[in-house]
């Protein structure tokens, strides 16, 4: 059995659950996740096409100018296509009618109200107007919102999933182990080595899985900043948070590093942090709540006096987007860490005016404990790193 038609059979599983006897996905993501389309790019965050999937089968609906690759690349699917002649209402009751559904699940979190209003006249009473102009009477099959249902499978990774993920860390350290070694200098700008984040990812054949945060300085301070035309200085702080992009699966890691000598607070901050990393990283257990976990570091920091400082979570499930299930957060997150799981680690002190520090590593659960992903060197000073 292929990866794709074991995925598809666990979200079978859980239609009875969901009072649902078949689904409609529409994410992106999601579909390339239990069908191995691509749609116009990878991933697909730009593509048509829609899946549906019943208890007996499986139709893949997309436009004619994609449809031979939905042919090709989806081999557990039926391509039907839409278009002018044939529009999606059409052929949307055409598939609830071909596979037997009178209950259709969709990402109630996904699907925009236009489309869903247009879904939803189609399969009822009004029916869709055909090519013709014709208005064509509906099945009665209802719509039924449903939350999270793919999410539930994609929150743990399978064995090809991992591998790729794998893929996108690895050149991940590759390309900080270049920017320690023939980026980072004095004079150089934020905006010029998020540059070469980018060329770097594509001479390796990846892409970045997000813009890359490149915060010197002051600038720092910014959790989330964006690239400047400020320059690099010596004993200073340089977060870089970056992430790659391997057969639509994203890494993401951070590094703050320092050109020259820091200065004692900035070695203290440092330190801290990359303490408060170790100590969720070792005690991070099976069970327990992304909640618990986020304590782990919170607790430390607070108990250093720096706990109003660490301003996000502790971290963010990665997969096929950078954030995704489940939560590693002070926000009541009570997911339970269970094994195939891959989230990061990520602490950081924050103090406006003076800069910031974030230390980030991704983690997967195995057994009863995380282990690390990332390779890249933790040091603060860059000379260290380089070597």
């Amino acid at each position: 059995m292929s990866a794709y038609a074991s995925r598809i059979e666990r979200l079978r599983a859980l239609f009875d659950e969901a009072k649902i006897d078949g689904f409609l996905i529409s994410q992106p993501e999601s579909r390339f996740y239990l069908s191995g389309y691509t749609g116009h790019d990878l991933p697909p965050r730009d593509s048509a096409g829609y899946l549906m999937i019943g208890k007996g089968g499986a139709l893949l609906l997309t436009d004619p100018r994609t449809s031979e690759q939905a042919e090709n690349e989806a081999n557990e699917y039926k391509t039907i296509v839409y278009s002018a002649n044939a529009r999606v209402g059409q052929r949307l009751v055409e598939s609830v009618q071909e596979l037997g559904i009178t209950q259709l699940g969709f990402e109630s979190i996904h699907l925009p109200y236009s489309i869903w209003e247009s879904f939803s006249e189609a399969l009822g009473e009004k029916g869709y107007e055909a090519a013709d102009g014709t208005k064509v009477p509906g099945p009665g099959v209802a719509m039924v919102p449903v939350k999270d249902l793919v999410d539930k499978l994609r929150i743990t990774k399978d064995t090809a999933e991992m591998a790729d993920l794998q893929a996108a860390i690895d050149v991940l350290d590759d390309c900080f182990m270049h920017l320690a070694k023939h980026e980072l200098r004095v004079g150089r700008t934020e905006k010029e080595i998020a540059l070469a984040v980018e060329q770097y990812l594509q001479s390796r054949g990846a892409t970045t899985s997000f813009p890359s945060i490149v915060a010197s300085g002051p600038n720092s301070s910014m959790p989330h900043a964006v690239p400047t035309d400020r320059q690099l200085q010596e004993g200073e702080p340089i977060t870089i948070d970056i992430g790659a992009m391997v057969n639509g699966y994203c890494s993401d890691m951070t590094r703050t590093v320092c050109i020259g000598t820091p200065s004692e607070k900035l070695r203290e901050i440092h330190a801290l942090v990359l303490q408060a990393q170790v100590t969720a990283e070792q005690n991070i257990k099976h069970g327990m709540t992304g909640k618990d976990a986020d304590a782990l570091a919170r607790d430390y920091l607070a108990e250093m006096g720096y706990g109003e400082s660490f301003t996000h979570g502790l971290g963010h499930g990665i997969g096929l987007e950078v954030h995704e299930p489940p939560s590693l957060s002070i926000r009541g997150s009570e997911t339970k860490l269970e094994a195939g799981m891959v989230f990061s680690v990520e602490p950081g002190i924050y103090l406006p005016g003076w800069g910031g520090v974030r230390i980030e590593d991704l983690v997967v659960m195995e057994g009863e404990s995380v282990r690390v992903l990332c390779r890249s060197p933790k040091a603060l000073e860059l000379e260290e790193v380089a070597r």
